[in-house]
């Protein structure tokens, strides 16, 4: 049996809070409010459960002193819980909505302080588990304490052992650990233009871009452009997949869904363009509802049909 392992170094309790008419510098009262799990590895995690896949691992950094939400969210899905426990709590995220503005306000913490310590026990961790395990998803931002390199060191370890790793990251850390030579990377078009330094840029410039990555040895390369879709290379062929006009609930997680997707159809086996479907179903799903059960097979399915795809050789 297949099972996956999540890794999120830098997760964070998402607190939202509803305010009509936010403004700045002055008292604001809050409508509602709510608290959830965050860290893309958290929704990887859970879109893959939500999938039917059952052997499902998450490991990372965790705060001793407020784990209980995710312990709780772990053992109510049955992932595996693999968390790293450090002194402290895990990090909130504030996200202000004004609904009446159709505004979201972001303000969000840097996240426990890590040690060379805690990063090898990390990678001990990690060591350990590719001995049962062979597909690794890296997710997410870095904590304070953990170098940059982490991610190219952790890829070049598990592409050592023979294991399939996907990588989610941004900045400085997705940069140093294009060299490692992960299987799969899906950055934004904002990374991807920061990759290489563009701005707008052409279709001409995008191809140009997605085979420069393929040439360091990654063997896939999805490039979200949210509501246009999303571009999926490999070897010589590029595939534009275009999603159906929907009405968008969420966008959070929709980036994660896709790479679950990715991850899916990579365990399954399938060809490019079978991958291309799947996850571009798998994030429209996460686009148009919110809760548990945004991925399961049976909504995947539904729409996975509703995507048109076009294939070009590059």
């Amino acid at each position: 049996m297949t099972s996956i392992v999540t890794v999120t170094p830098n997760p964070a309790i998402d607190h939202t809070i509803f305010i009509p008419n936010f403004t700045a510098g002055r008292v604001n009262r809050v409508k509602k409010e709510r608290k959830d799990v965050g860290g893309k590895g958290f929704n990887v995690a859970s879109f893959l459960k939500d999938y039917g896949i059952e052997e499902v691992v998450a490991t990372g950094f965790l705060g001793k002193h407020n784990k209980e939400l995710f312990e709780h969210f772990l053992a109510a899905r049955g992932i595996k819980d693999e968390f790293v426990l450090l002194d402290g709590e895990t990090r909130t995220n504030i996200k202000i909505v004004d609904e009446q503005k159709k505004e979201i306000t972001d303000i969000n913490f840097p996240g426990l302080q890590c040690d060379e310590k805690v990063r090898a026990n990390l990678q001990k961790i990690l060591t350990r588990l590719a001995e049962n395990n062979d597909y690794f998803a890296l997710c997410g931002s870095l904590p304070p304490g953990i170098d940059n390199d982490f991610f190219a060191e952790v890829t070049s370890i598990l592409k050592s052992l023979g294991k399939f790793v996907a990588l989610d990251t941004s900045g400085p850390a997705l940069k140093k650990a294009l060299k490692s030579k992960p299987d799969l990377i899906k950055p934004n078009i904002a990374e991807f233009c920061e990759i290489f330094g563009l701005s707008n840029p052409s279709f001409d410039q995008i191809v140009e871009g997605l085979k420069k990555l393929l040439s360091l040895g990654i063997k896939t390369v999805c490039l979200s452009m949210g509501e246009k879709g999303a571009f999926f290379a490999e070897d010589h062929t590029l595939i534009q997949a275009i999603p159906p006009k929907i009405d968008v609930l969420t966008t959070v997680g929709a980036g994660d869904a896709m790479v679950t997707g990715l991850i899916a159809g990579a365990v399954k086996g399938e060809a490019l363009l079978e991958r291309a479907k799947l996850a571009t179903a798998f994030s429209l799903c996460a686009l148009t509802k919110l809760g548990t059960e945004r991925t399961t097979r049976e909504r995947v399915l539904s729409v996975i049909e509703k995507i048109s795809v076009k294939e070009v050789k590059i």
